[in-house]
């Protein structure tokens, strides 16, 4: 009942306060009734992201939503991302406590969302995609199902009466990917092939819209690899 209130709030108000679009969510909306296990994975710009994905999926069984322990630790917001589906994660610490509640919702039959990239970037570019999500997947036997966040504005980031747009990509069947069985090797090109799509539709939005992105020329050198096995 909560959770009814909390969305139909949601969905008024942020379409007042942002213009709000979404495309082809439809495909989202499929896994409210097909009865296939599914991971969303999304880049991450702001705090209001969850939400942006859960009013593109529309009323339905309430999403499982990993996010940072921080936003847990105000009472007032922990409230709220409890009652939209959040669990908090311990970023940076190997936190098999939350892999595990994600892996029991997933086969419990809840949607599933992470953001992989572990924090909020800035622009168009992610950053580099953690393991989580892809080992929950390969736990499941879960679908992904690609979501982009785009936020066009001059700065490319939240500003209120500014345009949202929430962007579904076409899912990676878990039949395709076979993390089951296919070990770290799958799991790595899952994860390749996530972010292709992810900047697959970010190229399809700007394409549509007739964005030209600036280039930017990375100068900085890769000064740490992070380990494949980091989960959160």
């Amino acid at each position: 009942m909560v959770y009814t209130i909390c969305l139909a709030v949601c969905m008024v108000a942020f379409r007042i306060i942002f213009s709000y679009r979404s495309y082809d969510k439809e495909i989202l909306r499929e896994y409210r009734t097909n009865g296939r296990p599914f991971v969303v994975v999304a880049n991450h710009l702001s705090m209001l992201d969850p939400i942006f994905i859960v009013m593109a999926y529309g009323w339905g069984p309430k999403f499982s939503i990993m996010g940072k322990a921080e936003l847990f630790r105000n009472p007032v917001l922990a409230w709220f991302f409890r009652q939209i589906g959040g669990f908090p994660v311990e970023r940076g610490t190997g936190d098999t406590a939350a892999l595990d509640k994600a892996i029991e919702d997933v086969k419990n039959g809840q949607g599933m969302m992470i953001f992989p990239e572990g924090t909020r970037g800035t622009g168009d570019k992610m950053l580099r995609m953690k393991s989580g999500a892809f080992m929950v997947a390969a736990r499941t036997g879960a679908d992904i199902v690609p979501v982009r966040l785009i936020y066009p504005t001059s700065t490319r980031k939240l500003k209120f009466f500014a345009p949202v747009v929430v962007k579904v990509g076409q899912p990676l069947l878990a039949e395709d990917l076979n993390m089951v069985e296919g070990g770290k090797r799958a799991l790595r090109a899952a994860k390749t092939k996530t972010q292709e799509s992810l900047d697959n539709l970010l190229a399809e939005y700007n394409e549509m819209v007739g964005y030209v992105p600036p280039v930017i020329e990375d100068t900085k050198p890769e000064t740490k690899v992070e380990s494949e096995d980091e989960s959160n």
